[in-house]
């Protein structure tokens, strides 16, 4: 068998790639729906990025460590790092990765995406990334993955075996180099689950965390800190962080803008999806205020990120304004959505 590939779905949330790889991979399976829609419902963000400089970020919260850390029930997650492959011939690579898709196996490689030529940083300075293996043909010499392409939209490619060990090659140069850290390759095997039902108590628990701006995901393993918010509170943060865009404050790190409206956005998306969800399941009785309300929130979210793409290509100045007066109306909106919510699912 020259070419293989396993199975994959567009995946639901595309933010971050811990998400859009991991989902890509369980979404594709019926059975992990109700864990789907029992999740994803907090936010976090960094706190303290004016202080210390670093670069902001919002993001669905699911307690620690992140979702490439053995955090999903349905994926059999093994890792390995560079010194652990350190024997392995370079050549072998493509060999070695192949043989593990044909077991089964998803392929999450740590390597120098700016040797791989779909991507926005092919040919420019070093960029350390993971990418999504799924598939590949031996005979034209090409692995199937899924990554962030030139013109920022995440899809389906060809990556050749020569680009692929490129970008191994640079990233064992700068490791060699202490010029970055190791953050480890995965390989992810989809396996079935024990039945896995809606779980209404840790759905109320973190919408009850989310209300509150406060997190009690897998406090056994992790001490929240003054570095981050959660829930509600994410507002605050991400109005300072447009103000300081706004005025050109030297203190912000890397921007990326677009991004943390795309992330509010998916996050409006995913709690409208699980209402109707809930619904369509019989879980909560139908409530239109409650349906109809994240809807509206939704559009609005959407609308906003793509009115701030616009302003990106053509300045408009009167985003910022539009920004403070969504941030203000989703804060005063939310909580009496979400305690109806609760309250539908306390029954």
């Amino acid at each position: 068998m020259n070419a293989f590939q396993l199975p994959v779905l567009n995946p639901p949330l595309k933010g971050f790639l811990r998400w859009a790889y991991t989902l890509s991979i369980t979404s594709a399976h019926e059975e992990t729906i109700p864990w789907y829609y029992s999740n994803f419902i907090q936010l976090s963000c960094t706190k303290k990025f004016l202080e210390d400089g670093r670069q902001y970020f919002v993001d669905f919260f699911r307690g620690k460590p992140n979702e490439l850390n053995f955090n999903n029930p349905f994926l059999l997650t093994c890792s390995v790092n560079y010194t652990i492959l350190e024997n392995l011939a370079f050549d072998a690579w493509p060999k070695f990765f192949a043989d593990q898709i044909r077991n089964g196996y998803y392929c999450v490689v740590f390597l120098d995406e700016s040797r791989l030529s779909p991507a926005a940083t092919y040919q420019k300075e070093p960029f350390p990334h993971h990418l999504f293996l799924y598939g590949f043909d031996w005979d034209e010499s090409v692995f199937y993955a899924s990554m962030f392409d030139h013109t920022g939209v995440y899809r389906n490619l060809q990556i050749p075996f020569r680009e692929f060990q490129d970008a191994v090659q640079s990233m064992r140069q700068l490791l060699k180099e202490n010029l970055t850290a190791d953050h480890h390759t995965y390989f992810y095997k989809y396996e079935p689950h024990s039945p896995y039902p809606f779980d209404k108590t840790a759905a109320i628990d973190q919408l009850r965390d989310y209300l509150n701006g406060e997190t009690h995901l897998n406090r056994i393993n992790y001490n929240p800190d003054d570095e981050e918010a959660f829930g509600i509170k994410v507002y605050d943060y991400l109005q300072m962080y447009y103000d300081a865009v706004e005025n050109n404050d030297s203190r912000l790190g890397d921007r990326n803008d677009v991004r943390h409206l795309h992330v509010l956005w998916e996050h409006k998306k995913m709690m409208s999806e699980r209402i109707g969800y809930l619904v369509d399941e019989g879980i909560i009785p139908y409530d239109e205020e409650l349906v109809e309300g994240y809807k509206d929130v939704t559009k609005r979210a959407m609308k906003l990120r793509d009115q701030y793409i616009r302003h990106e290509i053509r300045e408009d100045k009167e985003v910022f304004e539009r920004l403070r007066l969504r941030f203000e109306q989703f804060r005063d909106e939310e909580p009496v959505l979400l305690q109806k919510l609760i309250t539908l699912l306390e029954g």
